[in-house]
């Protein structure tokens, strides 16, 4: 980075875990190694995330709104806006109002629907709450990734059927459910979108549609399914888009690293409600920054 370029700002709407590897305490430092300035809205405050058997939580939700019209006073302009885990309905109603207050002409708004995995709902959500993250957030959005159960929630596509097609060897079946879910999510309006988590038993399956088609990534499976993951995938393409790079350079980037981020956790005995132990390999994301601006679209 120039020593006298400014960092790229976006707001990183997600809960606060003090404990466990998730959420905003793994998205602000993979966000700041990529040169970018991570801008915090917290939804909830938790002791640790709800995978272990307690947790002390304070709902955000009711403070949401006076913390967005600080903002809003103060006239900042973000570049990015990324959106995490959400609770409750209330806390989706008013992400939506902070995009509808801060997105701006060139504002990439990168929405990851966390509702859902497994083909479930998670704990909490509704049908209501799926659509209005449909009408309300997905609508608005310039890059949206969900996981192949939120994907099938928003379109209507039958979870149980894309899973079963996962045992076509030939991946015909599979690419063929891909594309057409990916065609589904388009007619809602955002332009690139990402679709991760498709499990094929020592692969995992990832799916990107941009201007140039849809393209697909299959990545070796490095340990257990962990907390964060998510978020650190996130993190790493929202940043690398707002640094210039392509979304499948981006998608690609992030794929290595939290395949690497599994592997070292695995091979150091980390639990896996504690997440990744990504702290050690954090430089080789200072290092894509540094050549983000040599891989453009």
């Amino acid at each position: 980075m120039n020593k006298h370029e400014i960092p790229k700002k976006i707001a990183v709407i997600n809960d606060l875990s003090g404990y466990g590897h998730c959420s905003l305490a793994v998205a602000i430092p993979i966000i700041s190694a990529l040169g970018v300035q991570a801008c915090p809205v917290p939804t909830s405050i938790l002791s640790n995330h709800t995978g272990f058997p307690s947790e002390y939580k304070y709902d955000f939700t009711d403070h949401m709104t006076p913390y967005m019209e600080a903002w809003e006073q103060l006239r900042i302009h973000f570049d990015g806006i990324l959106t995490g885990y959400m609770n409750y309905d209330a806390q989706v109603r008013a992400t939506a109002a902070f995009i509808e207050k801060f997105k701006k002409e060139d504002t990439l708004v990168f929405v990851d629907p966390c509702m859902a995995d497994h083909g479930k709902l998670y704990r909490g959500f509704t049908m209501d709450a799926v659509n209005y993250i449909k009408d309300r957030l997905i609508r608005q959005a310039t890059v949206i990734k969900p996981n192949i159960t939120e994907a099938c929630f928003l379109t209507g596509y039958d979870y149980n059927e894309v899973m079963a097609a996962t045992e076509d060897h030939t991946m015909r079946r599979l690419k063929s459910h891909m594309i057409n879910i990916v065609e589904e999510l388009k007619k809602l309006g955002p332009t690139d979108i990402v679709i991760t988590g498709v499990d094929r038993g020592e692969r995992i399956l990832n799916t990107l549609s941009d201007d140039k088609g849809v393209k697909f990534i299959s990545v070796r499976k490095t340990g257990h399914n962990r907390p964060g993951t998510g978020d650190i995938f996130s993190g790493i393409v929202a940043s690398s888009l707002l640094l210039g790079m392509s979304l499948e350079h981006a998608v690609r980037k992030a794929c290595d690293f939290v395949s690497v981020a599994i592997q070292i956790s695995e091979e150091a005995e980390v639990p896996v409600m504690e997440g990744v132990m990504f702290e050690k390999i954090l430089s080789r994301l200072s290092a894509t920054a540094d050549q983000a601006r040599f891989i453009r679209h």
